[in-house]
């Protein structure tokens, strides 16, 4: 199942492996699927909105004119450079940020006829970029990238002063030069010394820390994706209340001809004014419905627009929704499985919990040995009188004897982080054969159901007979009793109860299947979501 992409293929931050790519590996990516093509040898008048895609630049920008040819070749030669994760993300989504507002204020009009209008990919763009969320968890990285500068740091070496034969009291009567001062025959000693790393205890912890990186790297990556899931869930639910808007809009002003036909009706004296109005109050409700639409939309973009990081006001007037009918995965549920337990970040990060702790591990256990410290002394003794040489050299070797101390708490530590990360492992196995089933059941179910409301003329969907010449699905017989209704009511053959019968019926029909479209969009969110796609 080709499940759709947060992030146009183009600019993704992951490759197929869950890697992070560079901008090369992206803009080889992009050539190799059709989409920008080889630069070589191509001037600059030549660039494509596609190459704009691969290079950061957004579509909609370039074809709105938000950037000259030669300013897009520019960034097409700014694409080959390679980033760490976080920078090439930032300057990815640089151009998709602008180019998602430019697309929707006035300046977005597509090629094909295709409704301007932000989509979830731009939405998500948007997200990584701005989102609060992304900026701690690229922050958390950065945090273990301090460690593994932490553990290649070689311990300072200990430099040592002492002074003796200090006199106290009474000197020595024996002694040939007369003494009375406090400090006329001092011995002075100078030293360094420093802790040899024989055990190789900096290369263990480097490989811990390093392994810390790692693991942070999955990790974050997972917080990537639950924030992904969030901006696509709330893009959907939000197109669903514009369509619900637009559906309350629609019906309002169709059912403000039914009043104008039935004033009409009523001042030719074919139906009373208890009838008139009825209609009226009825016209009432639908202006309510559509204040009600109005309302729920509003609380919907500002849930999106946090999401995105934007104030409210910021968010472009229009969400532009998918186009569904060429967009809707199958789900086959063992080889997502399969693809869930390959590449999904949390599983992965439990993994490299694993490798993590058999490194702090070996760690532990050489921090057990007793570190050997090596040094140098210089004495300069002024009590030559009692036969002392005058500089001497001495060398240093001393060691912690391990008889109490042995590190017992830190390598239990270690292996209790083995245990752990074994239990989590299996855990999120389990969780994540769940969660595909789930999903995919979702899936299955929404898109059975879509295919009662769509069904084309002529096709055969198990439980829905019908005696009548109209063999289409809900939707088209939904529209076609409503229309057969309005028109038997302007000839006087049908009363004004079985108009608001056909009206009501019609409605349903369409509010159920905008729910029917919104639970298949969060499905294939959720399959998404499951897999592990970011």
């Amino acid at each position: 199942m080709n499940l759709p992409r947060c992030v146009p293929a183009q600019v993704r931050p992951w490759n197929t492996r869950g890697r992070i790519c560079t901008s090369d590996e992206r803009h080889r990516a992009g050539a190799s699927d059709g989409a920008g093509g080889s630069l070589r040898g191509r001037t600059k008048p030549e660039a494509t909105v596609d190459d704009a895609a691969s290079a950061g630049v957004c579509p909609a920008t370039a074809r709105a004119g938000g950037c000259r040819p030669s300013q897009l070749s520019g960034r097409l030669v700014g694409a080959r450079r390679t980033c760490r994760y976080g920078v090439g993300v930032r300057w990815m989504v640089g151009g998709l940020l602008a180019c998602a507002l430019v697309a929707m204020t006035g300046g977005g009009a597509r090629a094909g006829g295709a409704p301007a209008g932000l989509t979830a990919e731009q939405a998500v763009a948007v997200a990584l970029q701005r989102n609060r969320d992304v900026i701690a968890a690229r922050l958390e990285i950065e945090g273990s990238e301090l460690d593994v500068v932490a553990a290649r740091l070689y311990p300072n070496p200990t430099l040592g002063y002492a002074i003796g034969n200090l006199l106290l009291g009474t000197a020595n009567l024996q002694n040939p030069v007369p003494t009375s001062s406090f400090a006329d025959q001092p011995v002075q000693t100078v030293g360094v010394s420093e802790i040899v790393d024989v055990w190789m205890k900096r290369s263990a912890h480097i490989r811990a820390a390093e392994k810390g990186v790692e693991r942070r790297r999955l990790l974050t990556e997972d917080a990537l994706r639950e924030i992904v899931y969030g901006v696509r869930s709330g893009f959907a639910e939000a197109v669903r209340e514009q369509e619900e808007r637009q559906l309350a809009r629609e019906f309002a002003d169709r059912y403000a001809q039914t009043i104008k036909i039935s004033q009409a009706r009523f001042k030719a004296g074919d139906i009373s004014e208890a009838d008139l109005r009825k209609i009226e109050l009825e016209g009432l409700r639908y202006q309510n419905a559509v204040i009600d639409a109005e309302m729920q939309l509003d609380v919907a973009r500002s849930r999106l627009a946090a999401l995105l990081g934007l104030r409210v006001g910021e968010l472009p007037p229009a969400l532009a929704a998918p186009a569904d009918a060429a967009a809707r995965p199958g789900f086959d549920l063992a080889p997502l499985t399969a693809r869930a337990l390959e590449r999904r970040p949390d599983l992965r990060a439990a993994g490299a919990a694993r490798i993590q702790a058999d490194a702090q591990v070996a760690s532990a256990e050489r921090d057990a040995l007793p570190d050997i410290t090596l040094g140098a002394a210089y004495t300069h003794s002024a009590f030559t009188t009692s036969g002392d040489n005058p500089n001497t050299l001495g060398l240093i070797l001393s060691l912690p004897l391990p008889l109490f101390d042995r590190n017992q708490a830190n390598i239990g530590r270690a292996h209790l982080d083995q245990r752990r990360a074994d239990n989590d492992g299996e855990r999120l196995r389990i969780a994540v054969a769940r969660d595909v089933a789930e999903a995919v059941r979702r899936g299955t179910r929404a898109a059975t159901l879509l295919a009662v409301f769509e069904r084309p003329t002529g096709a055969d969907v198990p439980g829905t007979p019908t005696g009548t010449s109209d063999k289409g699905g809900m939707l088209s017989r939904a529209e076609t009793a409503l229309r057969v209704a309005e028109k038997s009511y302007r000839a006087g053959a049908i009363s004004l109860i079985e108009l608001l019968e056909a009206q009501r019926t019609y409605l349903d029909t369409q509010a159920q299947y905008l729910r029917a479209l919104y639970d298949l969009r969060q499905a294939t969110v959720d399959v998404a979501h499951a897999v592990g796609e970011p």
